[in-house]
């Protein structure tokens, strides 16, 4: 939605301001992990008016409050499809403990007095795939700090392979550092080249960065003096392989410059990222409690362990076997025998949206 005043049509900032439903600490503060260096996060949930629900041209689904460090809030009816679909950032606003809500209305309470009809085995798969999400970071990580990247950007000419070989020297792979001196790359199509010997000693088949130089002057345009030639040999520049060795450079580096000092330094001294693993048990637990229980535990019981889990008690190892343990029981055994629904009634929950609506219109 344009933040910007229209006529008649309030702000996202203002529907926030003026339509909040709930307003509540998230994160470690919610989880009972924080440490004194966390930050304070807070989640809510407002009501847009019928103009922005009733009509396309003013849709909003959620606001950032620019006047707090990380402050979000969601539009209630984008919150109901959210929590209705298990996603486990979401739900927890109307599971958190009332000690960590800040703003409350009417209108939370009474969406808050239904929470349990929402829960479905979906959960299953959403708190199990946001676990596996993790999981898929900590091994990345793991990658980077055991074979760290080199400063040095990946170079084009290491990734050239020899196609065919025409010269009279026997050779199974080709090293452009070789050939860079008066020869030069014949383009034949799809990272094809054929490699010739160049006209003038001025001509190279890589610059001074690694760049291959595939720009081809036609010998047909050289005059007669310089017939077409046979190419020494056939080669083909591995442009994929060459974009993701890039890509994965980039992320390193970019995760190296930006990475806390604190969290470094556990991650160097266990090699893998403690923060990550300590989420990838909380979400993995919460989604069994869910299905065993029917209930999501904000405030986590466990935090005495989960913290120990942050500070490095587990090994790399340990993590990896629990995660695989945990997503086959929880996507197995306890989906399959879960007393929640296999999805949620949507009547219902509709029925339930109108009316917490109805109760911020009408004050």
């Amino acid at each position: 939605m344009d933040t910007h005043q229209i006529k008649g049509v309030k702000t996202a900032e203002q529907l926030m301001l003026d339509n909040m439903l709930v307003k509540h600490l998230a994160g470690s503060q919610a989880y009972g992990t924080s440490l004194p260096t966390s930050d304070v996060d807070y989640r809510g949930v407002f009501c847009a008016e019928p103009i922005n629900l009733l009509t396309p041209f003013y849709t909003v689904n959620e606001v950032t409050d620019v006047n707090e460090e990380d402050t979000k809030l969601y539009e209630l009816a984008h919150f109901m499809k959210l929590t209705l679909d298990c996603n486990p950032n979401i739900i927890e606003t109307l599971w958190v403990e009332e000690e960590d809500i800040t703003f409350t209305t009417p209108a939370y309470e009474f969406l808050r007095s239904h929470r349990s009809e929402f829960l479905s085995s979906k959960i299953a798969f959403t708190t199990s795939g946001y676990a596996l999400s993790q999981l898929k970071r900590i091994k990345g990580h793991n990658k980077w700090i055991n074979n760290p990247q080199s400063e040095e950007p990946p170079r084009q000419i290491d990734f050239v392979s020899l196609v065919q070989n025409f010269s009279t020297i026997k050779m199974f792979k080709i090293d452009l550092n070789e050939y860079r001196q008066g020869y030069r790359l014949h383009p034949y199509g799809r990272d094809i080249y054929g490699l010739e010997v160049a006209p003038s000693e001025a001509y190279e088949t890589f610059s001074d960065d690694y760049t291959l130089n595939t720009v081809y002057e036609d010998a047909r345009d050289l005059g007669d003096e310089y017939p077409r030639s046979t190419p020494l040999a056939i080669v083909k520049f591995n442009k994929e392989e060459y974009n993701l060795a890039k890509e994965k450079h980039a992320q390193y580096w970019t995760w190296k410059k930006n990475r806390n000092e604190v969290r470094s330094a556990l991650e160097e001294e266990h090699g893998y990222d403690t923060k990550h693993a300590m989420h990838l048990v909380r979400l993995l637990r919460m989604g069994k409690e869910a299905l065993e229980e029917g209930v999501l535990k904000v405030k986590r019981p466990d935090a005495a362990e989960l913290l120990e889990i942050r500070a490095g008690a587990w090994t790399y190892e340990q993590c990896i076997a629990y995660a695989k343990e945990m997503d086959e029981l929880i996507r197995g055994e306890l989906y399959n025998t879960t007393k929640l629904p296999k999805k949620p009634d949507l009547l219902n929950a509709a029925n339930v949206l109108m009316e917490t609506q109805r109760l911020i219109w009408n004050g």
